[in-house]
């Protein structure tokens, strides 16, 4: 929780109240990998419920998944709008880089895009528990709303690095198929329609 908290506060730094600032390509990639270390850091800990887990602990730990997801929710929203007022990464030709900048993007990328997916087949796989204590449906109404912010962080990612929108789009399709939404067996009848 330390180390969220102190992602959460460098990032903070890179936009002022009241003004937005533009981020230079390694400051996308820091604002991506920050957001997938929450992510990773929630995983684990939802990783260690199981059906032996107490109903307490059960309900307590739905809470904390459905706040840890309205994290993860707002510091995209967050990091969308600094990422939005970016400038454009110029295309470089393939003969002349290395790496370029827009590669690292892809990279941090597709990495928040793997962490993502572990994290929602740990959801998924804890589903039945959070079904027996009738603590799904907050959980599915909420995956609604990240399903929506990581669809707008690929199209600010793309609007920022549009050379590289075949592969954001591909991580982005990819993160959309993995989603648990309600009436894939494991929430109803708790599940919101």
């Amino acid at each position: 929780m330390k180390f969220a908290i102190a992602i959460l506060a460098t990032l903070g730094a890179l936009v002022a109240p009241g003004a937005v600032a533009q981020l230079t390509p390694a400051q996308v990639v820091a604002a991506i990998n920050s957001v997938a270390s929450i992510t990773q850091n929630s995983n684990n800990v939802l990783s260690t419920l199981s059906t032996t887990t107490p109903s307490a602990q059960v309900i307590t730990s739905s809470q904390t998944l459905v706040s840890n997801f309205n994290t993860i929710i707002g510091n995209i929203n967050t990091h969308i709008t600094a990422i939005r007022s970016s400038p454009v990464i110029p295309a470089t030709t393939a003969q002349s880089r290395r790496q370029s900048a827009g590669d690292d993007i892809v990279a941090a990328w597709d990495n928040f895009v793997a962490i993502q997916q572990a994290f929602l087949v740990t959801v998924n796989s804890k589903g039945s528990i959070f079904a027996q204590f009738e603590v799904a449906s907050p959980i599915a109404a909420v995956l609604s709303n990240l399903e929506q912010a990581v669809d707008s962080l690929a199209s600010a990612l793309i609007a920022v690095d549009p050379t590289d929108a075949d592969a954001i789009s591909a991580g982005q399709t990819a993160l959309d198929n993995s989603l648990v939404t309600p009436g894939q067996g494991w929430c109803p009848p708790y599940c919101p329609p």
